[in-house]
């Protein structure tokens, strides 16, 4: 019987890696890999998803912005200052343009310090003269391209918001110019009214830097939340699979019909609706079990009682056989002295009618007696090698004065002399009874045939007779002593007790045998060993040798 390991036992084998993988680890590998697939995708995808994020929420800031800009100069002139303020606060640069489609006439700036604007008439401012020549310029430069660009701006911008996302400059036109004001920016330019422009714009370096160190922030924190989580979770999982593991147990201690252990059922969910249908289970199946028990030893009385019934029956016939056989044939014998002495014609019909029927009695005696021998086992089989073709012609030989008084055609179909190996006396007397069975219930005028075919390493007899067929539920008890079921075949002569030889020969030689109805009649057939002539070679090569 296999060892039933106990929970200790299996979690030991579980954490030891010499089991298979179970639910445990399976779940716990599954959650563990969708961590660090997000800790990958995090890193690899990250930086490029955030910067797409905070430059689509600038985007929207900007256009928040000049919406409470624009609101603030037409309806509520007292909070414009404050609503530049506040859109600067979020790093963006605001600045009031006067641009009269030729000149840009002046600029009003707004810092972050304050609510009071600078309004640069021209820029450069004046004094640039006193700086240095590089500076200067440097200082000249960009002003020529800030004006350019946003002329070039405000041409095309109207009450809509016009906005630029910029060029970063690894990427950028090698044809274009430069624009130190406009590229790696996000930009805003709205008409306030004629002549004035509103523009904002806001750089992009810091919102890469900013989704660089966010998507690192995550990733770091992602690795904490997993070193930490995996071992709660594993914790978790082994809590998760506990029951499982003791529905496990259960089962397999039910296997061995031990029905003392029970799952807890500790959850409503499906583990523990599992844990109660195994619990119920074992309840039923132990009551059935306790039935069956029950009923088996009340099979086992009555077999025991049937085999005690079997015993004495066998005994009595035995008994009575033996005990009938000395009168039988003493009543025979003085019945024929008396036929040898003048008598009447009446005196000698009577003898030989004592006779005959005691001779009928004595062949019923005899047959009991041997069918008592082979049931309890005094008849002992002695097996030999020998051809079934000659026993089936002595047969027919036998039994052909009988079937030309009935007009009865008997025909044979053996393809060749089959050699087997069995008791010769009994199988003769087996193909006896089979065939004075087949003739007895054959009609006037039928036929009887006899057929043998090799089926593996048997060889197959049938008899076959015309007639009328048996009742189906006479075909099982046909091979019982003394049965009689077919009322129209009783008036036959017979006292059942051929066929219940033949069941005993073919049960000693452990054999099939049976009978079924054809078309035209009825078959009784059984089954014999071929005999080995390989084997019987070799022992006749031994005898010469």
């Amino acid at each position: 019987m296999p060892k039933i390991l106990s929970p200790f036992e299996r979690s030991v084998i579980s954490l030891s890696g010499t089991s298979n993988w179970g639910i445990r680890r399976k779940l716990f590998s599954i959650v563990v890999l969708i961590l660090i697939g997000h800790i990958v995708l995090l890193v690899f995808m990250g930086s490029t998803l955030f910067e797409k994020f905070y430059l689509n929420n600038k985007v929207e800031n900007l256009e928040s912005g000049a919406r409470k800009i624009l609101y603030a100069y037409s309806e509520d002139p007292d909070s414009f200052y404050d609503q530049i303020q506040e859109v600067m606060n979020q790093n963006i640069h605001v600045s009031l343009y006067r641009y009269d489609g030729e000149n840009i006439t002046s600029i009003y700036i707004y810092p972050n310090i304050g609510n009071i604007p600078y309004r640069l008439e021209t820029y450069p401012p004046p004094d640039i003269d006193t700086l240095p020549d590089s500076i200067k310029d440097r200082l000249k430069e960009m002003d020529r391209q800030q004006k350019k660009g946003l002329k070039e701006r405000f041409d095309n911008t109207s009450e809509e918001f016009n906005i630029d996302m910029g060029q970063v400059p690894n990427n950028q036109d090698p044809k274009r110019e430069p624009d130190p004001f406009h590229d790696n920016s996000i930009s805003l330019s709205v008409k306030v009214e004629d002549g004035l422009y509103l523009y904002m714009i806001t750089p992009k370096d810091f919102i890469k830097s900013t989704a660089d160190q966010a998507v690192l922030y995550s990733a770091f924190l992602s690795i904490g939340i997993l070193a930490a989580g995996s071992i709660v979770i594993y914790f978790l999982v082994g809590k998760m699979t506990r029951p499982i593991q003791e529905i496990q147990t259960v089962a397999e201690q039910i296997s061995h019909l031990d029905f003392s252990k029970k799952c807890s059922v500790t959850s409503r969910d499906e583990i523990g609706l599992l844990a109660e249908s195994i619990n119920d289970m074992s309840d039923r199946l132990q009551a059935n079990i306790q039935r069956l028990i029950q009923a088996n030893e009340v099979l086992q009385n009555d077999l025991i009682r049937q085999q005690k019934t079997d015993r004495m029956r066998q005994q009595f016939v035995a008994n009575v056989s033996h005990d009938f056989k000395t009168p039988l044939t003493l009543m025979i014998s003085y019945a024929e002295a008396l036929t040898e002495e003048s008598l009447s014609p009446q005196g000698r019909n009577c003898c030989e009618i004592i006779i005959n029927e005691g001779n009928q009695l004595s062949q019923m005696v005899g047959r009991l007696l041997q069918l008592s021998k082979l049931e309890n086992g005094i008849d002992q089989l002695s097996t030999s090698i020998f051809c079934l073709d000659e026993v089936l012609d002595e047969t027919i030989r036998a039994y052909q004065i009988l079937a030309e008084k009935k007009q009865i055609t008997i025909s044979k179909n053996v393809d060749e002399p089959y050699i087997v190996s069995a008791d010769y006396q009994k199988i003769q007397q087996v193909v006896n009874n089979l065939f004075e069975n087949a003739l007895k219930y054959t009609s006037e005028g039928g036929s009887v045939q006899v057929q043998a075919f090799q089926q593996g390493n048997l060889c197959k007899v049938s008899i076959v007779n015309t007639g009328e067929p048996i009742a189906s539920e006479d075909l099982e008890s046909l091979f019982d002593s003394f049965y009689r079921g077919d009322k129209s075949r009783s008036r036959a002569e017979g006292y059942g007790l051929g066929l219940a030889i033949v069941k005993t020969v073919m049960e000693a030689h452990h054999q099939a045998y049976g009978v079924e109805n054809t078309p035209e009649g009825v078959c009784f057939w059984f089954q014999i060993p071929l005999a080995d002539m390989d084997l019987e070679d070799d022992f006749q090569e031994d005898d010469i040798g």
